[in-house]
């Protein structure tokens, strides 16, 4: 397991390498600077030092990750310089150790994640945990999404399995705002084992998710409009929230709300199959309903049916002593049968 040092370690590294993407992306011209002849797109280094006020060489420590306890004034400076939106600006504090670490969380309580997401049906939902394993999903994400969304990670699923995939209608774009959305997620635990363990699987696995996690792009995307191409539904569209669990540090929840042609495209094809699949179930009832009523005709018109019962302790007349069997018994209607 790794030392909190070298979290630290890897943290400051990030920071450097996620502050170097960002200059890459200010044009000079955006910070009133001449663009002259430049060998990379972008910003200089020094040329953020001299914008932030700090020192040249600092701030090159800075992105070569050996600078230590960067201060808060420094890093908003740098943050004004490059523009940071508010979830990139998250994303900086918290590589840089100023926002503090979630706490830690006992374990989760199943039985209430199932009850939140199955209290969501008929719309999709499911809750993913702090490194996007899918811990839980209720009936209808598992029939958008597929029935193997809870055996393993989203992100996973979305770069190696082709038929999660085909779900995405522009899947290189909604690949990179999947990425962005998790590393913001994920900066926090930089470090962690379970968390190297699959960005080094992933980067192994797929050459679009290495290429994508070096854009070190981050988004919020708690709310959203994701567009799929299903193959029961055809082109849906569903407005898409992402709620913390402040319950369980890492957990969110996702909600998929469906827009009126959505919802309708549903009603018409899942609500209507399952009407027909009922609708088909009732001959089959009503006959046995039938065959059940014609048994019971049969035993009350046989002769001894219609008979009154003998008085409560005499045995049935036609029966000798000792041989007074209860009335309703199998045996006694394989007597009548017989007769």
């Amino acid at each position: 397991m790794p030392s909190q040092s070298s979290k630290m370690d890897l943290k400051a590294i990030e920071l450097g390498r996620f502050l170097s993407a960002r200059r890459a992306q200010i044009n000079p011209e955006q910070v009133g600077l001449p663009v002259g002849t430049r060998r990379r797109p972008g910003l200089r280094r020094e040329e953020v030092a001299m914008l932030a006020g700090v020192g040249a060489s600092w701030y090159q420590w800075i992105e070569q990750g050996r600078a230590k306890n960067v201060s808060r004034e420094v890093l908003e400076a740098i943050s004004c310089v490059l523009k940071l939106d508010t979830i990139e600006h998250r994303y900086m504090m918290s590589l840089a150790g100023v926002v503090g670490p979630e706490r830690a969380e006992p374990q989760h309580d199943g039985l209430l994640i199932h009850q939140v997401v199955e209290g969501y049906q008929p719309n999709p939902a499911y809750v993913l945990d702090r490194y996007w394993n899918v811990v839980a999903a209720n009936a209808s994400a598992l029939r958008l999404l597929g029935a193997h969304l809870t055996e393993g990670n989203y992100l996973r699923l979305l770069f190696t399995d082709p038929s999660f995939r085909e779900l995405y209608i522009d899947w290189e774009q909604g690949a990179a705002d999947e990425i962005a959305r998790f590393r913001a997620h994920t900066g926090n635990r930089l470090g962690e084992q379970e968390l190297t363990s699959l960005i080094e699987e992933l980067r192994a696995e797929s050459g679009t998710f290495a290429r994508l996690w070096e854009t070190r792009d981050v988004s919020d995307g708690s709310c959203t409009v994701q567009e799929m191409s299903h193959g029961e539904l055809g082109q849906v569209s569903f407005s898409r929230i992402t709620l913390d669990f402040t319950c369980h540090g890492g957990y969110r929840l996702v909600l998929l709300t469906p827009d009126q042609a959505t919802r309708e495209r549903i009603a018409a094809c899942w609500e209507d199959r399952a009407s027909k699949t009922v609708q088909s179930l009732e001959p089959a009832a009503a006959d046995m309903r039938r065959r059940d009523d014609d048994t019971t005709s049969d035993l009350l018109e046989h002769p001894r049916a219609r008979r009154p019962l003998d008085a409560p302790g005499q045995p049935h007349s036609d029966l000798s002593p000792g041989r007074r069997r209860p009335v309703g018994s199998s045996r006694m209607v394989a007597r009548l049968d017989a007769r």
